[in-house]
């Protein structure tokens, strides 16, 4: 689409698996959007299903347990659309973008992490 190809690439990471239950590949990228506005776009995600999957964007740069997904500044971008294929999720304003360092897919009642995407700028 052409909207997404006037945005800029600010931070990009592959995911990952949190263990051997729990996988998942793909790339996240956050993208500022010509009106100004951030989105993240997860490409070609395959991620184990579960319950109550959520997207996590966490300041944490390579986050390890529940604790530090939710350390403070972290936000919430809403509930996996999908295990598997390309979304997504709009970031709100007013989010510290530069911030944040990782993407997480989390699960909320059970406090597991899926997959985890340690975020770097693009070379």
């Amino acid at each position: 689409p052409k909207q997404m190809a006037e945005a800029v690439r600010l931070k990009t990471g592959q995911l990952k698996d949190a263990d051997r239950f729990h996988k998942g590949s793909g790339t996240a990228t956050i993208y500022r959007l010509p009106d100004g506005s951030h989105v993240l776009r997860l490409e070609t995600l395959k991620v184990t299903n579960g319950p109550a999957l959520v997207v996590i964007l966490s300041p944490h740069p390579d986050p390890g347990n529940s604790g530090q997904v939710r350390q403070e500044g972290h936000v919430e971008l809403g509930k996996l659309k999908g295990n598997i294929g390309s979304q997504n999720y709009p970031i709100p304003d007013g989010v510290d973008v530069p911030a944040q360092m990782s993407v997480v897919i989390y699960c909320k009642p059970f406090s597991v992490m899926f997959s985890v995407a340690p975020l770097k700028e693009p070379s």
